[in-house]
């Protein structure tokens, strides 16, 4: 090779190294690399769906999570749904111990919402949500998988780096003003680990464990329904879990408009992974993907009652936006002069000073402004930047909190005249007995003489440590789960060649179980359900009478006798869970038999004790488009008990 060939060919080789670096940088920048806001924001709702979850399961913790209720402890470890199970709740047999159990779940849930000590709270919140919802694995949906799965990627993400007590907290660490004019300086310090875009392989796992959701809800639904477009027609059908509204206008809805509807869920169900995943334009298209597919989540709870499922897809979202989104947003939200105010600082107060380097941090828009107040003063004061006009008082605090994100809601309260007065009664408590607070939350004055960046951050053992062992352990952790819920995925969906169903290690079966972490996304796959089914109880009592304990508690319609199944009967996530399941799964009637005996304890009358009943199963076939009414009524009788 002459020397000109071999300059060409070193150059070549040259030219591809850096054409691969370019690749794996855009690679990284599109599918590993996240922003710290978003995971704050997402943070936050996650938390709050948490704390939900556990307000719409406390009026029937006595039902779901007591031995007296309908699936007792014992008989879920007698015939758990799993090999391996994992809730803390398998240890409260009373409406009291499961009671505390919440509470002590819903501490958890707010203190990984503020984000204190997030890492650990993030994992405490994790096993809490497990162990509520696998006490009743029996009842889950799609919805409450789909949940766990984003909170066991996100568990691998700096979930506490933005909008959390801990990024505070290392803010007024890192940077400690001394100085009234320097609380108006607020760059970010060179270093700070709270730069906002970040890369991370489990931000690339939760990337495409949303992408597969979607795609295999749709290749799934593979039957007639889907493809002659009467799948929504049917689905709006389904007594136990439709609502008002879609009982309004089903009648309404012709072959065409359902048509439309069941093709466009296929095609937004089968855009959603290249919208995703597409490496070109990719910011565009996120944002894409995040507004047409919360739209049809929230289509879907308008017309169906399926618990938290929507919103719980709807946390996935705000991991779609991006840094540019974030300053886009910036720019549409920050700019309001009506809303910006100049806060009055006495530098001598500690707790003054310490207030206003607090509100410096969670001014997220930069609305307020900070100036000495004039000597002969000693009162919070605020005064409104366009006008001039000046607060003082619990007003000043009021006003104070308006112009920061959030606030004005609070800022609102604090303006009625009754905790006004109160607020201006405490403030003036607090300031005759400064110097004591101060003691007590260990806080000085101002030193003007102190730097504001002087101060010392993690050690260089601390350092090392999370460079080079904990970061690597957390990336080679989300490369496990990556492949485990890969191998899961290959044997659960009905899509996936046999030949591709390869056999499953022992410890991704754990690690799929434990948290329950399953891959099999096919809601109403194949096909629509075409028919409705109701279970009801026809009850003797002692005194005579004909109930239903069942439906007393679990729809709106509870009369005998019943000839069909009612229309919207109104029955709660858990409740059409429990009956859509319990009549294949024989192991759990005599619990239910126990239950039904136990009417007279649950409404304290003794004329009201069960001496024999019936649990009957109706069903239907629902009426095609085009016409109306229930076809084809079928009733058998599923069990039955005397006392």
């Amino acid at each position: 090779m002459s020397p000109m060939a071999a300059g060409q060919t070193s150059t070549w080789i040259k030219g591809l190294g850096a054409r691969r670096k370019r690749v794996f940088a855009g690679a990284v920048e599109a599918y590993g690399t996240y922003d710290h806001r978003s995971l704050g924001v997402a943070r936050i709702y996650i938390a709050c769906l948490m704390l939900h979850d556990i307000v719409r399961r406390l009026p029937s913790i006595a039902t779901w999570y007591s031995n007296d209720g309908i699936l007792p402890n014992h008989t879920v470890l007698w015939r758990p749904v799993s090999e391996y199970m994992f809730s803390f709740f398998f240890a409260a047999s009373r409406v009291g111990e499961a009671a505390v159990m919440f509470a002590l779940c819903a501490v958890v849930f707010l203190v990984f919402g503020v984000g204190y000590r997030t890492r650990l709270a993030h994992v405490l919140a994790f096993a809490c949500m497990i162990s509520i919802e696998y006490r009743q694995a029996f009842l889950e949906n799609g919805g409450d998988i789909a949940f766990k799965v984003l909170c066991a990627w996100t568990l691998f993400l700096p979930m506490g780096a933005r909008f959390s007590v801990d990024a505070v907290r290392d803010s007024l660490k890192a940077r400690r003003e001394r100085t009234v004019e320097e609380l108006n300086l607020r760059p970010v310090p060179a270093g700070d680990t709270t730069r906002n875009s970040v890369a991370s392989l489990a931000y690339f796992g939760l990337l495409l464990e949303l992408a597969v959701i979607y795609y295999f809800n749709a290749v799934n639904k593979r039957g007639w329904t889907w493809h002659r477009g009467s799948a929504v027609h049917y689905v709006l059908y389904q007594e136990r879990m439709n609502t008002w509204f879609a009982v309004l206008i089903r009648d309404h809805l012709n072959l065409s408009v359902s048509r439309v509807l069941s093709l466009g869920t296929l095609a937004m169900e089968y855009a959603a992974p290249i919208l995703i995943l597409t490496p070109f334009g990719f910011r565009w298209t996120r944002r894409v993907a995040a507004v047409l597919l919360a739209l049809m989540h929230m289509g879907f709870s308008t017309f169906l009652n399926l618990g938290q499922f929507s919103f719980n897809m709807l946390g996935f979202f705000p991991l779609l936006l991006g840094a540019a989104d974030w300053e886009a947003l910036g720019e549409w939200f920050g700019p309001a002069p009506s809303r910006a105010r100049v806060v009055l600082v006495r530098a001598s107060s500690p707790l003054a000073f310490s207030w206003a380097r607090l509100l410096s941090r969670v001014d997220l828009f930069d609305r307020l402004r900070f100036a000495p107040m004039p000597a002969d003063e000693n009162l919070w004061s605020v005064e409104d930047a366009s006008t001039g006009r000046r607060s003082t008082g619990t007003f000043a605090l009021a006003e104070t909190l308006a112009a920061l994100p959030c606030g004005r809601p609070v800022a609102w309260v604090l303006r009625l005249a009754p905790l006004r007065a109160m607020g201006d009664l405490l403030g003036r408590a607090i300031a005759r007995n400064e110097a004591t607070f101060a003691r007590w939350l260990r806080l000085s004055p101002a030193e003007p003489s102190a730097a504001m960046y002087g101060f010392p951050g993690p050690t260089p053992a601390r350092l090392w440590a999370r460079r080079r062992v904990l970061a690597p352990l957390r990336e080679i952790s989300a490369a496990v789960l990556i492949v485990a819920c890969t191998s899961q995925l290959l044997l659960e969906n009905n899509a996936i060649p046999k030949r591709l169903k390869l056999p499953q290690p022992k410890w991704i079966t754990q690690i799929i179980w434990y948290p329950r972490l399953t891959q099999g996304w096919q809601m109403f796959s194949p096909d629509a359900p075409t028919g409705e089914r109701q279970l009801y109880v026809d009850a003797v009592t002692f005194g005579g009478r004909h109930v239903d304990p069942l439906n007393e508690v679990a729809s709106r319609v509870s009369a005998l006798p019943v000839t069909q199944i009612p229309p919207h009967l109104d029955q709660d996530e858990f409740w059409h869970d429990y009956i859509r399941g319990i009549p294949e799964n024989e192991a759990y009637w005599r619990a239910m038999k126990e239950w039904i005996f136990n009417y007279h304890n649950r409404t304290g009358r003794i004329e009201d004790r069960i001496i024999s009943f019936e649990a009957r199963l109706i069903e239907t076939e629902n009426p095609p488009p085009g016409e109306r009414g229930q076809r084809n009524i079928r009733t058998k009788v599923m069990t039955s008990a005397h006392e």
